[in-house]
């Protein structure tokens, strides 16, 4: 039966270790080239994350409230319009709050299930919302184009050694463009915690943060800070358990030269 493996011996008793284990090497391989040629004939295989997501966008209930971020709101208010990239769009409020007021607006995350409500509900409000459905560590996961406004709100990817999800969301922003980066403030993870008592699931090593990302900003002449602060968070989030944002706001100034 395709894609069905079994590795064992049963007619042959006297088989020593070294056989046995060659055996079991080559039905491994049997199993990676089945699994290569699956993925090739799909194109890609969903990553763990994907799959994670879309568990979770299963349910007919939202996620999260329909509410646009609050300090989204706060820092885009007074920008003009323009092409605009929302970076783990989740359900798009934010994405559709940036469409009706007259943005061009992109919207990128890892579950297509989350994006398909997106697509709905901009469908029902007759705005144009342009999807991707890619995760920041895909190669050219924005299209490889460049716009006037990136925004990452609490939203995470994992960091990986050549750092493709950071480069891959700077690269977004174009000269003159704003990067808005909102996360919670995650100083309490810091103090020491009774495993009897607590047992913390998230790794925030595992993933590219908000002070990783201010770094690299702040390393390089082409960008401007212009907020770079712990603030409250603004009511109206699903979540209650985190109660400070972490805010940068940068002005990319030019391209770094070649």
């Amino acid at each position: 039966m395709a894609g069905v493996f079994a590795a064992g011996n049963l007619t042959d008793p006297s088989a020593q270790v070294l056989q046995s284990a060659a055996n079991g090497s080559w039905i491994g391989a049997q199993i990676a080239l089945s699994l290569a040629a699956e993925d090739t004939t799909a194109g890609i295989r969903p990553c763990g994350v994907a799959i994670e997501w879309d568990s979770r966008y299963g349910d007919q209930e939202r996620v999260w409230s329909a509410n646009p971020n609050g300090t989204l709101t706060a820092e885009v208010t007074d920008l003009p319009p323009g092409r605009a990239l929302d970076v783990g769009a989740g359900e798009g409020a934010d994405a559709l709050w940036l469409a009706e007021r007259g943005w061009q607006v992109t919207a990128s995350d890892v579950s297509s299930r989350a994006l398909d409500r997106l697509l709905a509900e901009a469908e029902r409000r007759g705005l144009d919302v342009r999807t991707l459905h890619r995760d920041a560590n895909d190669p050219a996961a924005f299209a490889a184009e460049t716009y006037d406004l990136v925004s990452l709100q609490y939203g995470s990817f994992q960091r990986t050694p050549e750092q493709r999800g950071l480069r891959n969301l700077l690269d977004a922003v174009a000269v003159g463009g704003t990067l808005l980066v909102v996360g919670h403030d995650l100083t309490w993870l810091q103090q020491p915690s009774n495993p009897d008592e607590q047992t913390r699931m998230y790794d925030p090593g595992a993933y590219v943060g908000i002070a990783e990302i201010t770094a690299e900003i702040t390393a390089s002449d082409d960008w401007r800070i212009d907020v770079n602060e712990t603030r409250p968070r603004p009511p109206g989030a699903v979540s209650t358990h985190h109660v400070n944002d972490v805010v940068l706001r940068a002005v990319r100034l030019k391209y770094p030269k070649e």
